[in-house]
């Protein structure tokens, strides 16, 4: 095919976990859980080499939630570009202690709500994290370690506070962002709720490694959305990486076999990518 005339409606790239960078067709850009750097496991499943110098803006950082490795580089990101820090109001106060952020530059949003910003709208929705069975005070003294940034405590509310959400930018592109469970997003992204892009955190917890395309494929056919971008797999990628390679080829064979247009997007962490609306002739 050759393509008769191309609109780019979003540049985009994945650096880690959850960590996207978008930039907008006005020029502003959006960072979300900043984690691309850190000591430890939190260093050890980062893109090799990459820095706070290379991202190429951040006026708003989006927080899904507050775990480390959603926030590890809150503080650098936060420096540099001088962000709104976007936020579940329960943690907004505890945020903008442990990272330095002025208050005036925290923005607290709640679940179920519609916000309006310079180059997108943002719909938020309640979420929930992936079972961990811990109780508070055994999570608290699981985040003590000094590879976890924030305090233990803005660390244990990430386990609590969750939020999905789908942004709409201003040429009416609709990208829905689910970083735990699926939390009734299958139902309220229907008819003209419906995305055009997801990116998703994987089913459930890295250690989980049985029916992982399948599970994925079956949720994927049932939002029946154009494109599926998987996040939040970069443990696979670091100790198993054919295994997340074979994760994405199968969950596309089984998307075909059930006759589905839809397909995974096998993302490069830290290349660019645009998503553009075609026309292009069919040779």
């Amino acid at each position: 095919m050759n393509n008769l005339v191309t609109s780019t409606a979003l540049t985009f790239r994945w650096l880690n976990g959850q960590c996207f960078e978008f930039r907008f067709p006005n020029g502003k850009t959006l960072i979300t859980d900043p984690w691309y750097q850190g000591c430890g496991k939190l260093g050890n499943r980062c893109l090799p080499n990459f820095t706070t110098d290379q991202l190429e803006g951040g006026d708003y950082i989006f927080l899904n939630h507050t775990h480390g490795d959603h926030t590890a580089n809150v503080q650098d990101v936060y420096d540099r570009f001088h962000s709104t820090v976007i936020t579940h109001s329960a943690t907004a106060m505890e945020v903008a202690r442990c990272f330095n952020v002025p208050l005036t530059s925290i923005y607290p949003v709640d679940y179920e709500g519609t916000y309006y910003f310079d180059g997108f709208i943002l719909e938020t929705h309640h979420a929930t994290h992936h079972r961990q069975p811990s109780n508070y005070t055994e999570t608290v003294e699981r985040f003590k370690g000094p590879e976890f940034p924030g305090s233990p405590e803005l660390n244990a509310m990430g386990s609590i506070f969750n939020m999905n959400f789908v942004l709409t930018t201003e040429q009416g592109l609709r990208i829905a962002f689910i970083g735990g469970n699926d939390d009734g997003m299958l139902k309220r992204m229907q008819g003209l709720q419906k995305p055009n892009i997801i990116i998703r955190n994987k089913m459930a917890s890295s250690k989980v490694k049985i029916n992982v395309a399948e599970d994925f494929a079956e949720w994927f056919s049932t939002a029946d959305t154009q494109l599926l971008i998987p996040m939040h797999y970069e443990t696979w990628l670091t100790e198993d990486p054919e295994f997340a390679q074979k994760m994405i080829t199968d969950m596309n064979r089984i998307l075909k076999d059930k006759g589905k247009v839809g397909q995974v997007a096998p993302m490069e962490r830290g290349v660019w990518y645009t998503l553009n609306l075609s026309i292009a002739t069919i040779n």
